[in-house]
């Protein structure tokens, strides 16, 4: 009776290996934890939530997981497509690059999730507000949505009510149909867009035909922006001034806050005003380094605050210039004390 339940279980073991053989995007792994975290409960939970690679078009965000390159390839196409901001969703525990242990980890994390238990992650978004589309492409690990991207949508369920999610997947040959099923109990409250699309190893070579379509399909566009968006308002007391914002990623995020309200401290006998923005702006890929002059609107990348200058200062390598205020504007805020006002997009 021994041999016959040996051979019965060796027998259902090999079918369960057997069953991600079809996969492209596999997950590789070390030793799974002893005890399943739920996100949040690992020594990141008081991390800064991590900030996008932003691009010009600030409707669409693409989120990813991949550990072949293959979900990368398409979720970077999507990026160039639309111009938009990308970011990567990366497990706590880096995947291993041996085969047989990214199996056991893929069963057990899966395993996990069916039992209320998801496998930790390292990324985090504090809102979705700016976004018409959410991207959310990942490999298709044993028939379902591979396991950090399915943390992620558990972590920010409550973030992504109300917005619309847009899936791609890869995978060897197996369909998406039980993933898309995944997304929708994870984010109940979002509406999950009725075409998706998947990629496998015998149609991933189409994906310069096929992704476009499937972007037309659901309604995305690049828009490229405007020249007037770059122009806002300041508002102190009965006075309204105009400035013109960089066209560079911190730029960008400035304008994406907008409207504020905020009062504008008074520093080092008015030679500046500043205020601290949460989170802090984006500075990624934004020349440093600028020798200001009345009126222009600046980042102190190691305070993190925005300071617009009322005098000339020396160079700073860690002054980010992000916009300027227009004419002879700056003498309204040139006043002693601290400034409450409102800022605006024109």
């Amino acid at each position: 009776m021994k041999n016959i339940l040996l051979f019965t279980w060796m027998l259902l073991t090999v079918v369960s290996l057997s069953a991600c053989g079809g996969s492209d995007d596999e997950p590789v792994t070390p030793e799974q934890p002893e005890t399943p975290v739920q996100p949040g409960d690992g020594d990141d939970s008081d991390e800064e939530p991590d900030k996008p690679t932003l691009g010009s078009n600030g409707k669409y965000l693409v989120l990813y997981c991949s550990r072949t390159s293959n979900t990368e390839r398409v979720a970077q196409s999507i990026r160039t497509t639309l111009d938009c901001d990308i970011l990567e969703v990366e497990p706590q525990t880096p995947y291993e690059d041996d085969y047989n242990s990214m199996l056991s980890r893929a069963q057990e994390e899966l395993a996990a999730i069916r039992q209320g238990h998801f496998p930790p992650i390292k990324t985090s978004v504090e809102n979705f507000d700016a976004y018409d589309i959410a991207f959310v492409g990942y490999p298709i690990w044993y028939g379902s949505m591979a396991t950090p991207m399915q943390t992620f949508l558990h972590a920010h369920a409550s973030k992504l009510a109300g917005k619309r999610i847009a899936l791609f997947a890869t995978s060897g040959s197996s369909g998406i149909s039980t993933s898309v099923s995944e997304a929708r109990t994870l984010c109940s409250d979002a509406t999950v867009i009725e075409q998706s699309l998947l990629l496998t190893s015998s149609t991933l070579s189409q994906m310069t035909t096929r992704l476009p379509a499937w972007l037309e399909a659901i309604g995305a566009n690049r828009n490229e922006p405007e020249a007037t968006s770059l122009k806002v308002n300041i508002t102190a007391g009965n006075r309204t001034i105009t400035a013109t914002m960089e066209d560079n990623a911190a730029g960008r995020d400035f304008l994406s806050r907008l409207p504020l309200e905020v009062t504008l401290n008074d520093y080092n006998n008015t030679t500046e005003k500043i205020f601290y923005p949460t989170p802090a702006l984006t500075t990624e890929g934004v020349t440093r380094g600028c020798a200001p002059t009345p009126g222009d609107i600046t980042i102190y990348a190691p305070w993190g605050n925005v300071a617009i200058f009322c005098k000339n200062w020396s160079h700073s390598n860690d002054l980010i210039r992000i916009g300027r205020i227009d004419g002879n504007g700056i003498e309204a805020l040139t006043v002693g004390g601290d400034i409450r006002v409102k800022i605006e997009k024109q």
